[in-house]
């Protein structure tokens, strides 16, 4: 095993807890030779002294998406509420995790994006939320190590732009591609945008990259 640094995005909540032994993460079910991948495992802490383990696995499809898994595991304590809820009390964990299945992948380079639902948790109300991850992989040293973060989202919900003057406003429900006008090469964008949590949420230079102490494992991105 290699020295690793894993990243947090401090916009991002974090949801891990439970230490594990650090295992090669087996190849995603259904997934094809030739595909996109990333997967890896680690055992690492935050310089707090509690022990948090990650492992994943995702490749891409022919037919398009990504499958594979993610499991999340942190000794440290959580605080949580629920703070679009009914107003109920914050709760304390000792300690959680949470599994994933994903769903989308992008790698650019030598860094990956995956996107997924979380299928179970010790912490009820997360079951359901989506999560990202995103990975870099720097080979074989020691010099400038592999590198993580995580996040995990409540779904945005589902919304409809009228004109608050019309009463039926015809143009609800429209699709447009949106373009820049003074630019014949620009791609256009589908609008109105999607509100779903994936791998194009957020730009790769977005995550930030913080580095974690005792951390042993290895990641590998496949572009």
């Amino acid at each position: 095993m290699k020295r690793m640094a894993v990243m947090k995005r401090a916009a991002l909540a974090s949801v891990l807890a439970l230490p594990l032994l650090a295992l090669a993460a087996p190849r995603a079910a259904g997934a094809r030779e030739g595909e996109q991948s990333a997967r890896g495992s680690y055992r690492f802490s935050l310089g707090d002294g509690y022990a948090k383990y990650v492992e994943f696995d995702a490749q891409t499809l022919a037919g398009g998406g990504a499958a594979g898994s993610l499991f999340l595991s942190d000794e440290s304590p959580l605080t949580y509420q629920d703070a679009d809820g009914d107003g109920s009390p914050e709760e304390t964990h000792r300690g959680f995790y949470i599994s994933a299945s994903f769903d989308g992948l992008t790698v650019v380079g030598n860094q990956a994006v995956m996107s997924g639902d979380v299928r179970d948790s010790s912490v009820r109300d997360l079951i359901g939320q989506r999560v990202l991850l995103t990975v870099e992989d720097n080979g074989d040293n020691s010099r400038e190590p592999d590198r993580l973060t995580w996040g995990v989202y409540r779904p945005a919900g589902t919304w409809e732009v009228s004109d608050a003057e019309w009463e039926n406003d015809p143009g609800v429900g429209l699709r447009w591609a949106a373009t820049d006008a003074e630019r014949e090469d620009d791609v256009p964008v589908a609008m109105p945008g999607s509100n779903r949590i994936d791998t194009d949420t957020f730009l790769l230079s977005a995550f930030v990259f913080v580095d974690a102490a005792d951390g042993a494992g290895d990641i590998l991105v496949r572009p």
